[in-house]
């Protein structure tokens, strides 16, 4: 984390809170903790993208077993993966990391696959839809929902973060949120 600082990132520790409320409800069904222990951290640095100024923003909170990334802006920066990594390791081993949430999908290339390619007539799907979607490793729908820019950084997360061959995404969870209407997604990770 110091070399991040070094690097020209502002850094803002919040207090420790609940998970997201977005996913509260799903966070607690997983098992996972919904009192107020994960720590929260605003990361953001200021830069030029394509020729226009902009401000790389991640937000992220991380607990036992658990990392949130809610809003999350990157168009051209650090990986989140790698952030994301430095952050958790802070804290906790990355061997119990199980489940990795992406809250509020603001990413437009993720968020309009989601919303007009999978949840289509075809598939007996409409949007908004705030019912969990299980998407497991071994149908076409999770092989594309991993092509998305946001399910690429988790792919990476575990491949950088665990010796090859010992972790998986086992499924990817997708679904409305109840009570603001972006996309949510959740990543199982569980030893092969």
């Amino acid at each position: 984390m110091q070399n991040m600082t070094e690097s020209g990132w502002g850094i803002r520790h919040q207090k420790r809170h609940f998970p997201p409320d977005q996913i509260y409800e799903e966070t607690v069904e997983l098992g996972l903790s919904g009192e107020k222990l994960y720590r929260k951290i605003v990361l953001w640095k200021s830069g030029v993208s394509r020729g226009q100024y902009c401000v790389h923003d991640y937000t992220l909170k991380t607990g036992p077993g658990v990392i949130f990334a809610t809003d999350s802006f990157r168009p051209d920066s650090a990986y989140w993966a790698q952030i994301a990594q430095a952050i958790y390791q802070d804290e906790h081993p990355m061997e119990d990391l199980k489940y990795v949430f992406q809250c509020n999908i603001i990413n437009p290339e993720t968020m309009l696959f989601v919303q007009k390619s999978l949840y289509v007539a075809a598939n007996g799907l409409g949007w908004p839809d705030d019912r969990l979607r299980v998407w497991e490793e071994d149908t076409a729908e999770y092989q594309a929902l991993l092509g998305t820019r946001l399910a690429k950084g988790v792919a990476y997360l575990v491949l950088g973060a665990f010796p090859r061959g010992t972790r998986r995404i086992a499924r990817i969870v997708t679904w409305g949120g109840r009570y603001i209407p972006y996309v949510q997604m959740r990543f199982d990770i569980e030893k092969v």
